[in-house]
């Protein structure tokens, strides 16, 4: 398929535009609900589903304004939360695994909800992702329950799409000075070859005690770039179960203390 050709999928990331108003049209249940499971199609390792949505409707925006001023400090309940009829909060649920590090699951959070606004600005709703300081606050997160292995993204404002205002525009991208090639790959073969190989001894001191010891098996560097690659991900894995077992002795620890309030 040409790049200037037409096609459903290119014809609606090009035409996505933020809205920063709306009005108070929303989605029903119903209909975010099947967005969301198409949003859920993103790729995904060992398919975790490390993610879930709040839908925030009437007054679930001014509980989230009351937690906002709570985490600012402020006196009055911010109005923030109350641009939109329809905010959908992405929260990251971490799940443990040795194979799926925590930065990979968040990406996965983060593609459901780009792909999510994304179906939603095709479906004729006006969108834009918002986030701020106090996203990752602990009033902020009491409000939306959120357990200890997750952790707010953020919130896609959704509404009717104002027939007379103009949503953001973003300049075009630049592509070609956001790609590039591998530097092995665009060196030349002589180049290549000469990385994969351990330079020969030039000094006359190192050749007369390379051959006083007798020729050796040249080392072979693809081999030792492959072992260090596996000591990497074992090590990563290790770490990773490491995180898993802190989460699970962190939400055992939160367990206890609710339950330690609830008799008290």
């Amino acid at each position: 398929m040409s790049a200037d050709a037409s096609h459903p999928a290119l014809d609606a990331v090009r035409a996505r535009r933020s809205w920063s108003k709306v009005t108070d049209a929303a989605p029903t249940r119903a209909e975010l609900l099947t967005l969301v499971s198409d949003a859920g199609r993103v790729a995904d390792h060992s398919s975790l589903r490390p993610w879930r949505i709040i839908e925030l409707r009437g007054d679930d925006r001014r509980v989230l304004g009351a937690a906002i001023a709570e985490a600012q400090g402020d006196d009055k309940p911010s109005t923030k939360p109350l641009r939109a009829p329809l905010l959908v909060a992405i929260v990251a649920s971490y799940k443990p695994s040795e194979k799926v590090p925590r930065w990979e699951q968040e990406a996965v959070a983060s593609g459901v909800a780009h792909t999510l606004s994304l179906l939603l600005d095709e479906a004729g709703w006006g969108v834009i992702w918002r986030t701020g300081h106090y996203t990752r606050t602990e009033p902020v997160a009491r409000a939306h329950g959120l357990a200890a292995n997750e952790e707010l993204l953020g919130w896609l404002y959704v509404g009717g799409k104002p027939e007379r205002d103009r949503p953001s525009r973003r300049k075009a991208v630049d592509a070609p000075s956001h790609v590039s090639r591998m530097p092995g790959i665009t060196a030349s073969p002589d180049e290549f070859a000469h990385w994969r190989q351990k330079p020969a001894a030039t000094s006359a001191k190192k050749q007369k005690k390379k051959s006083a010891k007798g020729d050796k098996k040249p080392t072979d560097w693809a081999a030792k770039a492959d072992k260090a690659e596996r000591k990497a991900k074992k090590a990563a894995r290790k770490a990773s179960k490491a995180a898993a077992k802190a989460l699970k002795a962190r939400a055992k620890a939160d367990a206890q203390t609710a339950q330690a309030q609830d008799e008290g």
